[in-house]
């Protein structure tokens, strides 16, 4: 396909796949002529990879190009999506020997213990230690007990999750289908969060007698 068929499939401008191109983050096509370029179904995936990692996540130049360098690396699947983990969840490397997080990365390993789970090889022990020490900042100390409950709950969806995903396709297409799901995981368990601890509010309120005992109820189901 010619350079402004892969924009169209791809649902961007020639410009900025020449922009891409220039900077190594998009592959070169393949010369037809002096003037002409060849661009297949790969290049189509990348553009696609870039446009979640840019629009989604606002990732830099530099960050996709890192993503992107290890994946025209050859790298293997499992490391490609390792690194997806560790670019979705911002966590500092050096989280993994910073002896303030001592504590939390502690409670992380015992989770994985008690669970047998295999962290690969650490992108999200350290976002979860990482959550741990944020979470305490504000008065929220998890213990191990209560990550299992969370685990327990979790990990049934896990299991789902990976059998829908799956590991096929091109290292691109890879990475595109899990930065899109960490991504939409994470907002469909902060708004559950959320509006499970709205209603507690609400229920405490009610039985405080601060609020009238129909407040915020939802809506009828259809035909009730």
């Amino acid at each position: 396909m010619k350079l402004s068929e892969l924009a169209t499939q791809s649902g961007t401008s020639t410009t900025t796949l020449k922009h891409w191109i220039r900077v190594g983050i998009m592959p070169a096509g393949v010369l037809k002529n002096a003037t002409t370029a060849i661009y297949q179904q790969r290049h189509v995936e990348r553009a696609r990879l870039i446009i979640v990692l840019r629009d989604v996540y606002g990732a830099s130049t530099t960050a996709i190009s890192a993503l992107t360098g290890l994946i025209d690396a050859g790298a293997p699947t499992l490391d490609v999506m390792n690194a997806c983990q560790a670019f979705a969840l911002g966590t500092p490397d050096d989280l993994a020997s910073d002896p303030a997080y001592a504590a939390y990365r502690e409670r992380t390993y015992e989770l994985m213990r008690r669970r047998d789970w295999r962290g690969y090889p650490g992108a999200a022990e350290r976002g979860l230690a990482h959550a741990l020490a944020q979470a305490a900042e504000v008065g929220l100390d998890y213990d191990v007990d209560t990550l299992m409950e969370y685990a327990d709950a979790l990990e049934p969806f896990a299991e789902r999750n990976v059998a829908v995903l799956g590991p096929d396709g091109s290292p691109d297409e890879v990475a595109r289908r899990m930065l899109l799901a960490v991504n939409a995981r994470a907002r469909q368990l902060v708004a559950i969060s959320s509006l499970a601890h709205a209603a507690a509010s609400v229920r405490s309120a009610i039985a405080r007698g601060a609020a009238p005992p129909d407040l915020a109820a939802p809506p009828a189901a259809p035909g009730a």
